[in-house]
């Protein structure tokens, strides 16, 4: 979520005294690249937006608590998707088979079926329950998914890295601008974002084409501060500056015109 001020767009409101726009996005970690994204108002649920979603068949999406929804659970498991989320707290589910756990940190490793009238009707699908421990801190989390047969540690693992997200928003927002906007019209907000997801994508693909080591952000410090000029954009991120153009000498018999 965005935070916006109230009074510049109220077309945003969601809050007593506060706006903002979400992004939903499809983030894929190994790539490190977002594969989709839509912007909505932060009123908008997200279970919503995560309808309309390009999710493919076979692939594994990871999602935290907000995007909770028993029947889209049931949609996804019979489009054969996978996914890792947080359990609610409230979650009402009987037990139908707990598995022998193996992995570090693993309390519990269990196959279930949603109880509540709700649960039963929208999701009557087989689910599983893992509860894992952070040995770091000792923070307990519950994960629901329809993963039966990854290992419960390798859940737990795929979990780990929605945190990749979340470092993404981070960078984007610190590099890219898109704490302040230029206009407050919906359409101006969009468009600034858009912008800015466009901005990343060249510079990830010139990261990865270019012969250079340089991080997302000297990158995007490079190209801030020569967006105005005519460069070559290879030697503009190599390594080492190129060598010194070669000059000719100067006839020494010409007077100079500026003598320093």
């Amino acid at each position: 979520t965005i935070d916006l001020c109230k009074h510049q767009f109220e077309w945003a409101s969601f809050r007593t005294g506060k706006s903002g726009v979400k992004v939903h996005t499809v983030y894929d970690p190994d790539a490190q690249v977002p594969t989709f994204f839509s912007i909505t108002a932060a009123k908008k649920h997200d279970k919503k937006a995560a309808e309309h979603m390009p999710l493919l068949p076979g692939a594994t999406y990871v999602f935290d608590r907000a995007y909770n929804d028993y029947a889209w659970f049931h949609d996804l498991t019979q489009r054969d998707i996978r996914f890792v989320s947080r359990m609610k707290r409230n979650a009402e589910f009987e037990v139908v088979a707990t598995l022998p756990v193996s992995d570090d940190g693993v309390l519990e490793d269990q196959h279930i079926r949603l109880s509540s009238a709700k649960g039963r009707k929208e999701c009557p699908t087989i689910l599983r329950r893992i509860c894992f421990v952070h040995e770091e801190d000792g923070k307990k989390l519950v994960f629901i998914t329809n993963d039966l047969k990854r290992s419960a540690g390798a859940i737990a693992a795929l979990y780990k890295q929605r945190w990749q997200i979340e470092l993404f928003f981070r960078w984007i927002k610190q590099n890219l601008k898109i704490k302040r906007f230029i206009g407050t019209s919906e359409n101006a907000v969009k468009i600034q974002i858009i912008i800015a997801m466009i901005a990343y994508l060249l510079l990830h693909m010139a990261r990865r084409i270019l012969p250079a080591s340089r991080s997302m952000q000297q990158l995007a410090r490079l190209v801030s501060v020569n967006l105005m000029q005519r460069r070559n954009l290879l030697e503009l991120l190599a390594d080492s500056p190129p060598p010194p153009k070669r000059r000719f000498a100067i006839n020494q018999r010409q007077m100079c015109l500026i003598n320093a």
